[in-house]
């Protein structure tokens, strides 16, 4: 926890220095606040407080256990002007010990000073501890008779210093600085001379005094139950459900936001971009008679929802950046003080995020190709000639009729085949071509197997279109 802001009152501080101090903090965003201050000029402090409607709705007080401690001695009029605040006090168990001593010292007041003793409060109990642990520590050093140091000199001394100094106070010290005991106040545990609480009682004031609302322990933190056992699961002690419930100033439930932005406050100064790129995403108009900047467009809806959705109200102000399409330059402003935030269509990149934070993207922006919608052309007959131009088609026809013209011309003259009419020549040339390129790639085997499984037969038959035998090579 941070204090951002310490206010000093002295105990003589007169009525009108208080109210000009809580005048002070009124006008602060703060509305949470600790008093840590005597208990006389705390109790008149609330009061100012109350006048100046500083006890109202909204704001949040929490007093330190010094206060809390002697809350039951607080008159009915202060108790009137502190209601809804928070207090933290030690806890004190109701033992039995405790209840027989309070009936025993009660009888014994009476009976001396012939009137009715007050409460007992926390430094009461812890007195009487200490005295305990006083007398068991002269009871392990063994001192017979106590003797003192008479003060050599005597002048201007009070009482107290008249009474002189214990010649044996060397060797109770370590044995009282660290002492731990079970006392009327509970687990009094005395740690290198400092108290240690066990557990914090927290209380709210309502009504005619104050209202336990749970507890604080180091194991357990905050919870609406004491947990006296170790092995029970601890708590999350920053939750506010671990608590009872609360009557805060102003007579309500609803936990305050601890948070408002005054007259006074400085507002937001939010950037945003005279020349930007969609109109949709983000336009910026200047009024020419008041000069002020109007902002509208998805960004901005976006930027107003979230600071509507804010737990305190944050005034805000649009301050147009007139120059050209820089964005870095605008983004820039911010590491330069001179803006508090920039809405508008910037793109988060490297060396934007080195001066800036950026906001998690709330959407996306890219490049989308449109293209026509054809239909399924591999259920087409001739899909096969999609590889290969028409130009090269036509030439590989052309070659096709050349080398079969020649064919005919080499063959026609000696061959049967390629005589006859014309049409038949023309056939006959195509078919011709198709039949030499054949000849030259194919083999053909005959393989003849006997009746025993070693016995194989196998021939190659070599064919002569322009001769009139044919001759078989076996292997």
């Amino acid at each position: 926890m941070e204090i951002s802001y310490q206010s000093v009152l002295s105990s003589s501080s007169t009525d009108d220095e208080i109210l000009k101090e809580l005048n002070s903090l009124k006008a602060m965003p703060t509305r949470v606040f600790i008093v840590d201050l005597g208990p006389e000029v705390a109790y008149r402090f609330f009061r100012i407080a109350k006048e100046a409607g500083m006890m109202s709705r909204g704001y949040a007080w929490i007093m330190v256990d010094v206060l809390t401690n002697l809350l039951h001695l607080v008159d009915s009029d202060a108790i009137e002007a502190m209601q809804g605040v928070i207090g933290v006090k030690a806890y004190v168990p109701r033992s039995n010990e405790l209840k027989n001593f309070e009936k025993r010292w009660s009888k014994r007041f009476l009976r001396e000073y012939l009137e009715d003793m007050l409460d007992f409060n926390v430094y009461g109990l812890w007195a009487y501890d200490s005295v305990t642990a006083l007398a068991e520590a002269i009871e392990r050093v063994g001192v017979p008779s106590l003797r003192f140091k008479k003060p050599v000199d005597r002048g201007n001394l009070i009482d107290l210093d008249a009474i002189g100094t214990s010649s044996i106070g060397e060797s109770l010290v370590p044995l009282i600085r660290n002492y731990t005991s079970k006392g009327l106040s509970g687990n009094f545990n005395l740690s290198n001379g400092e108290l240690q609480p066990s557990a914090f009682e927290v209380v709210n004031v309502n009504g005619r005094g104050e209202r336990t609302v749970g507890f604080w322990t180091k194991i357990y933190g905050l919870s609406k139950k004491l947990k006296p056992d170790d092995d029970e699961e601890g708590l999350d002690s920053t939750k506010k459900d671990n608590l009872g419930p609360i009557i805060w100033p102003g007579v309500t439930i609803e936990v305050p936001k601890g948070w408002e932005f005054t007259n006074g406050g400085k507002r937001l100064r939010v950037g945003v971009p005279m020349q930007g790129g969609f109109k949709e995403i983000i336009s910026v108009d200047r009024d020419p008679e008041t000069g002020g900047v109007k902002a509208t467009g998805f960004s901005i809806d976006v930027f107003e929802q979230v600071m509507r959705s804010m737990p305190y109200a944050v005034p805000f102000e649009y301050i147009s950046f007139d120059k050209s399409e820089d964005f870095d330059d605008l983004v820039k402003q911010i590491s330069l003080q001179n803006y508090d935030a920039v809405v508008g269509d910037v793109t988060v990149t490297a060396n934007r995020s080195e001066y800036v934070d950026f906001t998690i993207p709330y959407t996306e922006s890219g490049v989308v190709a449109i293209v026509p919608i054809k239909g399924n052309e591999r259920k087409k007959a001739w899909i096969f000639m999609k590889p290969l131009t028409t130009g090269l088609w036509l030439t590989i026809v052309a070659f096709f009729i050349f080398i079969g013209f020649m064919i005919w011309v080499l063959e026609h003259r000696v061959n049967e085949e390629f005589r006859g009419p014309p049409l038949q020549q023309v056939g006959m040339m195509f078919w011709g071509e198709s039949k030499q390129q054949l000849d030259k790639i194919r083999d053909d085997h005959m393989v003849v197997r006997g009746a025993g499984s070693d016995t194989e037969l196998h021939g190659k038959l070599g064919i002569h279109v322009n001769s009139a035998t044919a001759s078989a090579g076996d292997h």
